[in-house]
């Protein structure tokens, strides 16, 4: 005997089988954990499976596996009692892995002495020493940005068949040179139509040819006219993969065909000198998708970082393993990065023995649960401190 369900407001259908199981208090759950049988929405474990998008076959089959009946329609899952990490059973091969006895040297997310990792670019005639530098200081207000905020981010604009269209973001590094995520240079998403042709930097309001906001009752400031550069040369790294889950090596630099003019409203970002991280992490962008536009004026979101094992089980339980070069942010209900996002920047301030503050691109955004802002789902971005030498290798004069 089956019954079809449908989980709350996902509006999403799955054919469980009603197990041997039904109306038991313990049972075998996640790798061979003894487990308990109780509804699915107290299971984090596979609520968080069940919340996660696109939902794999695999993952369907494992939530039959572990449904052990029913309380009226609501279905009952063999949650586990004791949680272990992904990590921790990786001797053994994943349940998701369809190879589990294939090597996997980067499938896992590693304890390195993240101390040691220290840069000094502070001779390095690419670089500018006065990066980081945003006189606003209306970070902790509400989620409409100033109009001098965050002088660094830049808009992707792409050919298409409509016209020319922007979607992702990316952040200025240096005059010459942006920085971005590979999906969105040639993610498996992207519309083959689709050509990245240029960088709009010192937008504000992308509604309007030129920016202008209220100072007081009686005036307004206005902000440069934004500035489009063509792009000269896109740079992904060489080991993305656009088809693969996890979305590692998720970054890209985009060379600019000519240097940029710093102004107040376009600067560059600092690269981190190190892997130290702030718990409050920033995120900045204009919301723009391959589907349409979530906003016109540039936004930006306080978000705590997010403990690394709970971030990898919750991701480990839809097969997506995570590892080198990703850290996770946010986890918040309705407060997230989403997709039109992809590629800004996820920012921490730096404050020196004088208390005077630089800002320092810590990641950048590549990927996450939808719909957005799924409470206990964190965003996934790129850790920007773990590819600085392959930045510098790739930049030149």
């Amino acid at each position: 005997m089956t019954k079809l369900f449908v989980f709350g407001t996902l509006q999403m259908m799955i054919l469980v089988a009603v197990s041997q199981f039904q109306g038991q208090s313990n049972c075998p759950s996640l790798y061979g954990q003894p487990g308990q049988c109780i509804g699915i929405r107290q299971c984090p474990e596979l609520l968080n499976l069940l919340q996660m998008r696109p939902l794999k076959p695999e993952t369907v089959d494992l939530l039959r596996q572990m449904q052990c009946g029913f309380d009226d329609i609501n279905p009952r899952v063999c949650c586990p009692i004791q949680r272990t990490s992904i990590r921790d059973n990786e001797s053994s091969g994943n349940i998701f892995d369809p190879n589990p006895n294939s090597e996997r040297p980067n499938n896992s997310i590693v304890n390195t002495n993240d101390q040691n990792i220290q840069y000094d670019f502070s001779n390095n005639p690419l670089l500018s020493t006065d990066c980081g530098k945003d006189l606003s200081q209306r970070i902790y207000g509400g989620e409409i940005t100033g109009l001098d905020e965050f002088p660094w981010m830049a808009l992707l604009e792409y050919f298409t068949l409509n016209g020319k269209r922007t979607a992702c973001g990316g952040v200025l590094i240096s005059r010459r040179y942006v920085l971005t995520a590979a999906h969105c240079v040639k993610g498996k998403d992207l519309p083959r139509t689709w050509q990245l042709s240029s960088v709009r930097l010192g937008e504000y309001d992308t509604d309007s040819d030129r920016d202008c906001v209220p100072d007081d009752e009686s005036t307004v400031i206005c902000a440069d006219d934004p500035v489009t550069v063509e792009i000269e040369e896109q740079i992904a790294h060489e080991s993305y993969q656009p088809g693969s889950r996890d979305q590692k090596y998720d970054i890209a630099l985009l060379r600019l065909s000519r240097d940029v003019t710093f102004t107040t409203y376009i600067k560059p970002i600092c690269l981190p000198p190190t892997a130290s991280l702030e718990q409050k992490l920033f995120v900045a962008g204009w919301g723009k998708t391959e589907n349409g536009s979530s906003s016109n004026v540039k936004l930006k979101l306080m978000l705590p970082l997010f403990d690394k094992e709970q971030c990898q089980r919750t991701y480990g339980n839809a097969g997506v393993m995570l590892g080198h070069g990703q850290i996770c942010a946010g986890g918040q209900k309705d407060k997230d990065s989403c997709k039109g996002d992809s590629g800004g920047p996820l920012m921490t301030m730096e404050r020196s023995r004088d208390r005077s503050g630089r800002w320092t691109v810590v990641g950048v955004v590549s990927f996450g649960p939808l719909p957005c802002g799924m409470l206990g789902v964190p965003g996934v971005y790129t850790r920007v401190v773990d590819f600085v030498p392959w930045i510098l290798d790739k930049m030149r004069s």
